[in-house]
């Protein structure tokens, strides 16, 4: 069965390339339900941090949910609602290669242009989409002329059951109030504007979908316009999921980094629909094949030595990275002491997990290092490894220079309890709880000297 599933896909993906909309067929004689799967904004969300407890979403947890769904009276369509990174650096770049490799690898039917696509530029899309089977949508964006890039204003998928084909219509938009709209290079059309003249090409359609990458009250209103939409998928600014009925339309926003999948499921028999909203929470294994990605993932990092690349800035004038063993021989007790928390193994941790060169993670394993005298790499500066003294109190040159010249040291390295927060924050953190996390890092008094 699974063979057959493959061919069927490699034909669908070879219809594609011949016609403007997708086409996607399944002969079945008993009755057969539509599910159209969504995510959110994905902003270059490819998997959990690995210190988090609860690890919700990611694509490997996704790809096992897809895979669990799809049964003899089911077909599929993923869809995706925008964004798929969220600044404009290399490593974004191959983030949104990665992802956009991952959708395709799932299946995914379109993806809906969002305001931090358009960001990345026409060239840089052009070069990522280029061959991807997922193919781009939007309804009322329009981008200067760019080679092998082309977004549609409409996608359509059909569903063959019997003598019966049920045909589905979607249509994106981005909402003109996005910075992403600013561009003097793209033209965004009013959505009403441009939603109208599709809706009457598409007026046979059994099945009418929208993809609106806007604020979830903006998209309440399209639905409210339009009420031949029987679903229209709100796709901005929306953390959590939120569920509502604007008459017989259900509006739904799954929230970000696609950690919550809608499922939205369509019932031939009665051309009625029906909305499940999943976490992608430890129910949910790791694909194999989705973890090679990942892997192949962070081999492109250290293959590009992004690590050594970081912007790094400076730090106060004066200021600069000392390393602990410059800490310890005036605060012996307490490096001791700090050699036993959770904080001095701190790379290691990433080097057993084979993230220690993806900036995103090191940055918070280590000390300083997005300061001109911080880490580097383990062989340029092993002494700023781990979460170091100076990882929380800061730089502390200028107190060391004070302290060897008996000069009486201005107050250095008073915290409070958000400064904590600078890494363990609600995404990499979620249950930090600064009295808990404090006990397991506090150092001893000191003795008064003399």
């Amino acid at each position: 069965m699974r063979i057959k599933r493959l061919s069927g896909l490699v034909f669908l993906w070879l219809l594609m390339s011949l016609y403007a909309s997708c086409t996607y067929g399944k002969s079945q004689n008993s009755e057969t339900e539509l599910i159209i799967a969504f995510s959110g904004e994905e902003t270059g969300y490819l998997e959990p941090c690995g210190c988090e407890q609860a690890r919700i979403g990611g694509i490997a947890k996704r790809h096992s949910l897809f895979l669990s769904i799809q049964g003899e009276n089911q077909t599929l369509f993923p869809v995706s609602l925008g964004d798929l990174t969220n600044h404009r650096k290399r490593q974004d770049e191959i983030k949104m290669e990665t992802l956009l490799h991952a959708l395709g690898d799932m299946r995914y039917t379109l993806h809906n242009l969002g305001e931090k696509d358009l960001e990345m530029g026409p060239e840089v899309l052009s070069y990522i989409f280029y061959s991807s089977p997922v193919r781009l949508l939007s309804s009322n964006v329009v981008l200067p002329d760019t080679p092998g890039i082309k977004i549609h204003p409409y996608v359509t998928g059909e569903v063959k059951v019997g003598d019966r084909t049920i045909r589905i219509g979607f249509l994106g938009i981005l909402s003109p109030k996005l910075p992403g709209g600013t561009s003097s290079r793209v033209k965004i059309m009013p959505p009403s504007e441009a939603i109208t003249p599709i809706i009457k090409e598409l007026r046979d359609a059994d099945l009418l979908i929208l993809l609106s990458h806007a604020e979830f009250e903006e998209s309440k209103r399209l639905a409210e316009t339009f009420p031949e939409f029987q679903l229209v998928i709100s796709g901005h600014n929306s953390d959590h999921p939120e569920v509502t009925n604007v008459g017989d339309t259900i509006v739904a926003a799954p929230g970000n980094k696609g950690k919550n999948i809608g499922l939205f499921r369509y019932r031939i028999s009665d051309g009625k629909g029906s909305l499940d909203m999943v976490e992608l929470d430890d129910r949910y294994a790791d694909s194999s094949q989705m973890q090679d990605l990942l892997d192949n993932y962070q081999q492109r990092l250290r293959d590009e030595d992004l690590l050594g690349k970081v912007d790094k800035f400076p730090y106060e004038e004066g200021s600069a990275y000392a390393g602990n063993v410059i800490c310890g021989a005036c605060h012996q007790e307490i490096l001791l002491h700090w050699e036993t928390t959770p904080h001095a193994p701190a790379y290691e941790t990433l080097i057993r997990v084979k993230h220690d060169y993806d900036p995103e993670c090191v940055a918070c394993h280590v000390t300083g290092l997005l300061n001109e005298s911080g880490f580097t790499s383990l062989e340029e500066t092993p002494g700023l490894k781990g979460v170091g003294c100076e990882g929380c109190h800061g730089p502390g040159s200028r107190h060391v220079d004070e302290a060897q010249k008996g000069l009486k040291t201005a107050a250095y390295g008073k915290l409070k309890p958000m400064d904590c927060e600078t890494c363990h924050d609600i995404e990499h953190s979620s249950q930090f709880q600064y009295e808990n996390y404090w006990l397991r890092i506090v150092h001893p008094k000191e003795k008064p000297k003399g």
